[in-house]
């Protein structure tokens, strides 16, 4: 009885796990990412310089840059999600923000229908990196930009503001996140 329990409980086990993981693939995204040239990598860590992007800006509003990709924009146009997200302070705000698609430039952009949502092209930048797993807690986020800090000092890199939380997986997707601590740095490498 007892080994017939236990083949029983195995058996489900295998079943969980591998159900997990077929929905977990499934669901995982396939966004277009970011693009980025690495200047110089470290033990742990990256120096890249970021081009720029048309971004979407909100004050720490999902719904609002949702919205705008799904349509309520001045063309009336959905679209498609990239990553990472960008969540950081902004003058003491919380922000976060979707950088939009490579096909996307300040002349095509569409407008914001909301007052919540800014349209902008960032500027460029270099930008120390520390890339880490698992989801993004607020624990997490305190670690590794203190790492990052770390690392500037034993570099002699001059950090320009405050570390921004590079999000690019979505919520679903459980194994094998990805997630990033980035600081502008001086370009004066």
């Amino acid at each position: 009885m007892k080994n017939t329990l236990a083949i029983f409980v195995y058996t489900v086990l295998i079943y969980m796990i591998s159900f997990t993981l077929v929905i977990n693939d499934s669901m995982a995204q396939t966004n277009e990412s970011q693009k980025f040239t690495v200047i110089k990598e470290f033990d742990i860590g990256q120096i890249r310089y970021y081009p720029p992007v048309m971004k979407i800006q909100s004050n720490n509003n999902f719904g609002s840059l949702f919205n705008y990709i799904s349509g309520n924009n001045s063309d009336r146009k959905k679209i498609s999600m990239t990553s990472p997200v960008y969540m950081g302070d902004s003058d003491g705000n919380n922000i976060m923000e979707f950088v939009l698609p490579q096909s996307f430039n300040i002349n095509n952009a569409p407008s914001a229908l909301s007052n919540s949502v800014k349209v902008f092209e960032s500027e460029p930048g270099y930008f120390l990196t520390l890339e880490f797993g698992g989801y993004a807690s607020s624990r997490n986020v305190r670690y590794y930009s203190a790492e990052l800090t770390k690392i500037a000092l034993k570099h002699n890199l001059k950090t320009i503001g405050q570390p921004v939380l590079l999000v690019y997986d979505s919520p679903y997707k459980v194994i094998g996140r990805k997630n990033e601590m980035i600081i502008q740095i001086d370009g004066n490498l």
